[in-house]
């Protein structure tokens, strides 16, 4: 065979392969309206909380009032949301979806199996500030 012949076999199935429809269905991002406001209600309820360490954590990322954690934006970009994925301390299993938020300079990571934990906040260079446990019944 001939080597320019090789040469755009391979560019065909490496476009074939990395079409935007692929990196779609591998994307983690969850983006369920009823999971999006749930994870949105965690977040704001626990960084509105009046514990000490929530309190540390915003005065460290300049979130003094209120008014600083919004618009909340849910997070769309597959390469984050991998990237947070890695937060949550083990491997998740393939085709599994979570919901990530970005309230001002943080990502909240929503965890996908809810009786591990409620999630993970991270600063923007996805250094986890801290777990969130699973709600106490």
């Amino acid at each position: 065979m001939k080597p320019s012949f090789i040469a755009a076999v391979a560019f065909v199935s490496g476009l074939i392969s990395t079409s935007p429809r692929s990196a779609d269905a591998q994307s983690p991002c969850a983006v369920a309206p009823i999971a999006v406001d749930s994870a949105r209600d965690e977040v704001l309820s626990v960084l509105t909380s009046g514990g000490a360490v929530i309190q540390e954590i915003r005065q460290e990322q300049g979130l003094a009032n209120a008014k600083d954690l919004s618009p909340i934006k849910v997070v769309r970009d597959a390469s984050v949301c991998a990237r947070l994925a890695d937060g949550f301390g083990r491997p998740l299993n393939r085709g599994t979806t979570f919901v990530v938020l970005r309230v001002g300079p943080l990502y909240y990571a929503r965890e996908p199996d809810q009786r591990r934990g409620t999630g993970i906040l991270t600063d923007s260079t996805f250094r986890v500030l801290a777990r969130l446990g699973p709600a106490i019944r």
